[in-house]
């Protein structure tokens, strides 16, 4: 099979994933083309169609300013991090990144079992707490494209609603994906052919998106975590083999 047609696949694969539960495209996407070359490739293939994703999603929910308004701090350090992130991602491109890309895998397949309790700490210290998870949620996201592992634990010791948490993610998604647009373009490395080779990706991944939104609770909750469990293990496994290889 061409590696055109596996990053098809791979958009498809993402897009349906995020449809179904309404966040986590860049989890899959990044990490299964990273193993096809180097995670700035990766990132660089998957920006559109997170970005478009992303944009979809938020689009498709009535979005509360006033909710979102409270985590301005939250998305001006996700921003800061963001960019960070991607500069050192350009400047000293590294396959150390896919072993970090693979323990930001690990990390979120164990967070259910890590016993936090950070959620008076939380309250007490909002901000502090919002420009400390921000900043290394973007600055993770910049390097590897994969924020969800430790946004995630931010968001579960808010206590939020889910249709909020939802928001709320998609909101640092998609302010996480715009600057890493901007500073790639700013650095040289998104130009027009990346933007012209992303538009039909960003449209097969907004297409499985939709697509995976029709089962969303239909499909058996326990299988489908079981069967995506299995699948993140082996990805970060093969990313584990591909650095050790190197090193």
């Amino acid at each position: 099979m061409s590696e055109v047609a596996l990053t098809f696949g791979i958009m498809v694969l993402g897009g349906f994933f995020h449809g179904l539960v309404g966040f986590g495209f860049p989890m899959i996407a990044t990490p299964l083309l990273s193993l096809l070359g180097s995670v700035q490739q990766a990132v660089l293939t998957t920006l559109l169609p997170t970005l478009s994703v992303n944009a979809s999603s938020m689009l498709a929910r009535k979005v509360d300013f006033n909710f979102l308004g409270r985590f301005w701090p939250l998305g001006g350090a996700i921003i800061l991090g963001s960019w960070s992130g991607t500069q050192l991602l350009v400047q000293h491109e590294s396959d150390f990144y896919k072993l970090l890309l693979a323990l930001m895998i690990v990390l979120y397949l164990y967070q259910s079992k890590l016993k936090f309790n950070l959620n008076a700490l939380i309250v007490r210290h909002f901000f502090p707490s919002m420009l400390f998870f921000g900043l290394l949620s973007g600055l993770v996201s910049g390097l590897v494209n994969v924020m969800i592992p430790v946004l995630i634990i931010y968001v579960l010791e808010l206590k939020l609603e889910k249709s909020k948490a939802i928001i709320l993610l998609n909101f640092c998604f998609f302010s996480s994906k715009v600057t890493q647009v901007v500073t790639f373009s700013w650095l040289g490395v998104f130009t027009l052919q990346t933007l012209f080779l992303g538009i039909p990706l960003a449209g097969v991944a907004v297409g499985a998106l939709l697509f995976g939104k029709r089962f969303s609770g239909k499909i058996d909750t326990v299988l489908y975590e079981k069967i995506l469990k299995i699948t993140l293990w082996l990805m970060a496994g093969m990313l584990l083999l591909q650095y050790a290889d190197i090193v």
